[in-house]
């Protein structure tokens, strides 16, 4: 049959030399049995459409060499390996994310605009993101081959070495404490703010900048917020979404905030009669700084990491809010009697 004839050779081409000549025998003597199996179900022979459709079903001739090639390697990363694959993935993507995330917040304190910042950390975030997910595919890979598809030191697992079980925290404990912090925290920033400064505090060679003043009530809101969102935890249970719905407008009220509070670049003003001092020059690597740089920059270290955390929290609480609305729909289907 030339149709036979002309599809084995178009897979002999796909084969490897030194087992060619088993394979196409293998699988011709397959396709014809299945052809003379059909022409003795209809009582004639085959026409060419016919014999077509039963070589379709053997696939394309890379797909059926594919299957005869018996390669010793048949993935990069098999299924054994793939979950921990994943995971070390995420792990490395958020990182890689979180530590250019905080790039842009130094750059931006160092003079650039938001803008530059940006593209100065976006070209790079994007090369190590590829460094990362091939360096990844490699360590894996080569874990595949040479562990047989195993993960490295499990195989001597022994359940009776597993640790202790931890007790659990209170599940509202976090509440409680978030409830208490942020009293104090209050209380402490409105004293911070008001009160006369201490004694100690009246030596240093500078003081605060009127920005502390101005982002007081925005910084006292975002406090509140979160302290909303722990009542409702601790003592409306019943209302999830409101708590989530609060943490969100806390989290976002929070980033606002102290991104435009980083934003000034000016958190202390020099005292005049220590200008002189404060206007010394400090090195670091390539980049000289005034002392006055250096203390500036030391006290937008708090607030950059307060960001982080806030959108981290963001992103936690977002998640958390997009999952819940699946549910939540089964669940009034289920009250519906919908099934």
């Amino acid at each position: 049959m030339e149709l036979v004839d002309r599809y084995l050779q178009a897979v002999r081409g796909y084969l490897l030399r030194r087992r060619r000549d088993d394979i196409i025998k293998e699988l011709g003597d397959n396709i014809l049995s299945q052809m003379e199996d059909r022409a003795e179900e209809l009582g004639r022979p085959l026409t060419e459409a016919e014999q077509g459709e039963i070589l379709k079903q053997h696939g394309h001739p890379v797909v059926a060499a594919a299957r005869y090639q018996r390669l010793p390697l048949q993935y990069l990363v098999g299924p054994t390996l793939f979950p921990l694959y994943w995971f070390a993935l995420q792990a490395a993507m958020v990182a890689v994310a979180v530590f250019h995330f905080t790039l842009w917040l130094v750059l931006i304190a160092t003079g650039r605009t938001p803008v530059e910042a940006l593209v100065a950390a976006w070209g790079s975030f994007w090369l190590w993101i590829v460094i990362v997910v091939g360096w990844l595919a490699i360590a894996f890979g080569l874990i595949e081959y040479f562990g047989k598809g195993k993960i490295p030191l499990t195989d001597e697992f022994d359940p009776r070495q597993l640790p202790a079980l931890k007790k659990a925290a209170p599940p509202r404990a976090n509440s409680i404490a978030e409830l208490v912090l942020g009293a104090l925290f209050i209380v402490g920033w409105l004293i911070f703010l008001h009160a006369p400064a201490p004694a100690f505090a009246r030596e240093l060679p500078f003081h605060l900048a009127p920005v502390w003043w101005r982002f007081e009530i925005p910084i006292v809101a975002t406090v509140a917020l979160g302290m909303a969102t722990a009542y409702v935890h601790l003592f409306r249970p019943q209302l999830p979404l409101l708590r989530t719905v609060l943490r969100l407008v806390s989290d976002a009220v929070g980033v606002i905030t102290l991104y435009l509070f980083l934003g000034t670049s000016e958190f202390v003003v020099i005292n005049p009669d220590a200008i002189g001092r404060m206007s010394e020059h400090v090195n670091f690597g390539r980049h000289v700084l005034t002392v006055t740089q250096v203390v500036n920059y030391g006290v937008a270290l708090g607030p950059a990491i307060a960001i982080i955390f806030y959108l981290g929290d963001g992103i936690v609480e977002a998640v958390r809010l997009i999952r819940r609305k699946p549910s939540a729909a089964a669940s009034s289907q289920e009250l519906n009697g919908i099934r």
